[in-house]
């Protein structure tokens, strides 16, 4: 465990400045002040993540979109697993796609997490023989330790949790069944909005991308992970109940917020592009151009052929009239009369 020392002492240092912070306000032995400082704190890890979450968020809309594609490739080369690799790591490298992204915001996490947890799991008072002392917690005070211990959120202590025996809760004057009551709806709490900010990923996964091959594998997660808090939960103290929680509802709204805003910027980049030509589908028969009208004089009244006669006098033959028309058959029989 000494690898994780520098995130202890970090946390640590990180708890005590923001509770004298807020202590002039709230308080130093209030439950406010101690609350208030893992709330702070946790709200600080989340804004220092947002480049990473954001990252993550591409990666995974990314991945979604290259699911069919990837699909295809493992049914190509399903008896080849080097060719697939190599075939798949190209269409990463095409389409700027690490797979490895959708995990990286989780990672600086697990270190803060162990580390929140090990510091308020040692505020809490210690067996001694019949009773409880208070132990030596690297970065705190005594005073400082004997404070967050006693400090109460709703009548429970701060280090308290839902297995936590009678007998620390009466050293520390906390009620059993006030401790389990906030303790299971801490637990609730945080459990249902694990698998909202779960379930409002999948949505939008889904929304995306319909055909999505890793959906199954998508909602046994949705499931899987609030049990996992439902079934652990009971061990963690209030403290750590409280960071997670905010956790998650600093997640949820922050994913909501930046993929509406992802997707309208995708809106906008679509609305932008100029339109595609038309022409005609592909294998169909191009359009044959139609006969002209007759044309129209002015006035939109149509224009009538020109008569027999009317040939005769400069407008050429009619059709299937010999030339000359019907001068030149009383010319001819002038002709034979002077004969």
């Amino acid at each position: 465990m000494s690898i994780f020392q520098p995130f202890y002492d970090a946390i640590a240092w990180l708890v005590v400045h923001i509770h004298e912070f807020l202590s002039p306000i709230f308080g130093a032995n209030s439950g406010a002040s101690w609350a208030l400082s893992i709330v702070l704190l946790t709200i600080l890890m989340r804004i220092l993540l947002i480049p990473l979450f954001v990252k993550q968020i591409k990666s995974q809309r990314a991945m979604t979109a290259l699911q069919p594609q990837i699909k295809a490739l493992q049914a190509k080369y399903k008896n080849d697993k080097n060719k697939l690799n190599e075939e798949m790591m190209k269409l990463w490298r095409e389409n700027g796609v690490n797979p490895f992204m959708g995990c990286l915001p989780l990672l600086p996490q697990i270190p803060i997490f162990f580390a929140l947890f090990h510091t308020l799991n040692n505020l809490r008072p210690v067996p001694s023989g019949s009773t409880y002392i208070y132990p030596t917690v690297k970065g705190f005070t005594h005073a400082q330790v004997v404070s967050a211990a006693n400090a109460k959120i709703f009548g429970v202590p701060i280090a308290a949790a839902f297995n936590s025996p009678e007998s620390l809760l009466k050293f520390l004057d906390a009620s059993p069944t006030s401790t389990k009551i906030l303790c299971a709806v801490l637990t609730l709490l945080m459990v249902a909005t694990t698998f909202l900010t779960q379930r409002q990923m999948l949505a939008r996964n889904a929304a995306q991308n319909a055909n999505n091959p890793m959906a199954g594998q998508q909602k046994i997660i949705l499931y899987i992970l609030p049990l996992l808090f439902l079934v652990y939960g009971y061990r963690f103290p209030v403290g750590v109940l409280l960071y997670w929680l905010t956790t998650n509802v600093w997640s949820m709204g922050q994913q909501f917020i930046v993929l509406r805003r992802m997707d309208a910027q995708a809106a906008a980049a679509v609305e932008s592009a100029p339109p595609a030509p038309e022409g005609p589908a592909p294998g169909a028969k191009p359009a044959r151009p139609k006969s002209t009208p007759p044309s129209t004089a002015p006035g939109g009244a149509a224009r009538p052929l020109p008569a027999a006669g009317d040939a005769a006098r400069g407008g050429g033959p009619a059709p299937g009239q010999r030339p000359g028309g019907a001068q030149g058959s009383t010319a001819r029989r002038a002709r034979k009369r002077k004969r």
